[in-house]
């Protein structure tokens, strides 16, 4: 403990240094990473480093923890770092009641106007593109709801001197000024504990908290909330009483009309690495005909073929075409219907289709006997853009088949030139090792020559993206490259 607070943890003037270190010496009780932070913090409220009083009405007697709403964990994603030139495009809220445990969760993108979504790293870092918040409220129209969710909270955040300045540069456009806000920082609480480094997930990792995804608002505001629960303890009396005070002497937010309190929403994108639990493991999809010898499916997934002159055949040719990007444009789901009506199929034809291309595309992801987060998440746009149930994803991934890409334009030949773009799976430098091994020209820039370019999930709308589409340059996903590439490699060895 005395390293942990000689490299930079608490200050030796902190009066929770000294209390932290009376208590080792004495040995007075076994002292942790929560009773340290709890004693920084407490010495922090004392000393007005975190919670900042109003000069109105000290006089008030301290409310009860139960009269009042207490805890709000803020994240936002911003076009950048700077409040009076940048704006927030996504706010997420999550309301802790007084013993730390959720109440309720908010979160949505916002339209920034033309200030769009940011530029270079800012783009890379939240993965927001205009086309995500084109038809999202602005700041202005969430505003009231906005001020009526932190109305009589303490907010908590990761760097939340941050979070609290973009929020009030947004008010400052409305001519609205926030007032004064008690805060816990949970970044100053891992710095003073001598976490290093001490970003958001550096600080999960360290402790072992799961996170669903990063730079994503929600999921970063769910991440904060489990950190402070471990950093903070939310049972003492005397922070309740502390923040208590200051809330009931504050003034109130913004009186701001509620325009809309409806968010604009967009899934997680999963954390890199992590493998899928129970759900999709082997004792979960082991057979049922076999329980005794206990067989993995996964070594002997079913093989599927289907005729090539049946009207279902030609239906999943232009399914798999269609989602070769995983989106499906208008003008596509239009020939689809057409097709489906042209060859007279059946409603139950066509789930049936539906059924054995996401259950051959599991059967693919099955293949190293692991089914990461982002296969899953990769399983579930498939699904919604087929109109699949929840349960149907559920079934196609604990009943995969092996059913290869049927359409022969999905070869990849030597040569063929390749531009990566977004957050994949595995690291850009693996895909690009992986495609100069399989033959095949990879650039850092999209041009008229270039033949594929490969994205995470569907269209980012990144330049490459909007320079490949103007160009006409196919657009991939990063689950139908690999299995393009996974057929150039099986040839490459038969030969």
């Amino acid at each position: 403990m005395h390293a942990l607070l000689d490299r930079g943890g608490l200050l030796p003037t902190d009066v929770g240094f000294q209390i932290v270190v009376r208590r080792i010496q004495r040995g007075l009780e076994r002292v942790s990473w929560r009773t340290v932070a709890s004693v920084a913090l407490h010495a922090r409220l004392s000393q007005g480093f975190i919670v900042t009083r109003s000069s109105g009405n000290p006089g008030l007697p301290a409310p009860s923890a139960t009269e009042l709403a207490m805890y709000a964990v803020v994240d936002t994603e911003t076009t950048g770092l700077s409040p009076s030139h940048d704006r927030i495009i996504e706010l997420a809220v999550i309301g802790l009641d007084a013993e730390g445990s959720m109440e309720w969760e908010w979160c949505s993108l916002i339209n920034p106007g033309h200030a769009g979504t940011g530029h270079g790293l800012a783009v890379q870092v939240h993965q927001i593109y205009p086309r995500d918040v084109a038809d999202a409220p602005t700041f202005a129209d969430f505003a009231g709801y906005i001020s009526r969710m932190l109305s009589g909270r303490a907010l908590i955040g990761h760097n939340a001197r941050f979070d609290l300045g973009m929020l009030a540069a947004e008010f400052q456009r409305l001519h609205q000024d926030l007032p004064e806000v008690p805060q816990i920082c949970t970044s100053n609480l891992a710095r003073d504990l001598g976490f290093r480094p001490y970003g958001l997930k550096d600080c999960c990792d360290a402790l072992c908290i799961d996170v669903d995804g990063t730079h994503h608002a929600l999921a970063d505001a769910r991440a904060t909330a489990h950190l402070a629960r471990v950093l903070v303890d939310f049972s003492s009396e005397t922070m309740r009483s502390e923040i208590a005070t200051c809330v009931r002497s504050l003034q109130h937010w913004p009186q701001v009309p509620v325009v809309t309190e409806t968010p604009k929403t967009r899934p997680i994108p999963p954390v890199r690495g992590r493998a899928l639990s129970a759900p999709g493991t082997a004792d979960s999809r082991r057979s049922a005909e076999n329980p005794a010898k206990g067989e993995d499916p996964r070594s002997a997934i079913d093989t599927f073929s289907i005729a090539a002159d049946c009207p279902e055949s030609r239906y999943l040719s232009a399914v798999e075409w269609v989602l070769e990007d995983r989106e499906i444009s208008p003008e596509q789901k239009q020939a689809l219907s057409d097709l489906r009506a042209e060859l007279n199929l059946s409603d139950e034809q066509v789930h049936n289709v539906h059924m054995a291309f996401i259950r051959g595309l599991a059967g693919s992801m099955w293949a190293d006997d692991v089914l990461s987060n982002h296969e899953q998440f990769d399983l579930d746009i498939v699904g919604g853009l087929l109109n699949l149930s929840s349960e149907d994803v559920e079934y196609a991934r604990d009943n995969p088949i092996e059913l290869d890409l049927i359409n022969e334009d999905y070869i990849l030949p030597p040569g063929a030139k390749v531009v990566f773009t977004g957050e994949m799976s595995v690291p850009r430098s693996d895909w690009t090792a992986r495609a100069k091994a399989a033959g095949l020209h990879v650039t850092g820039t999209v041009s008229g020559n270039t033949d594929y370019l490969v994205v995470p999930f569907g269209d980012t709308g990144s330049s490459k993206s909007r320079k490949a589409r103007g160009l006409g340059v196919r657009v991939v996903s990063e689950q139908r490259f690999r299995r393009m590439i996974e057929r150039a490699e099986r040839e490459s060895s038969s030969c």
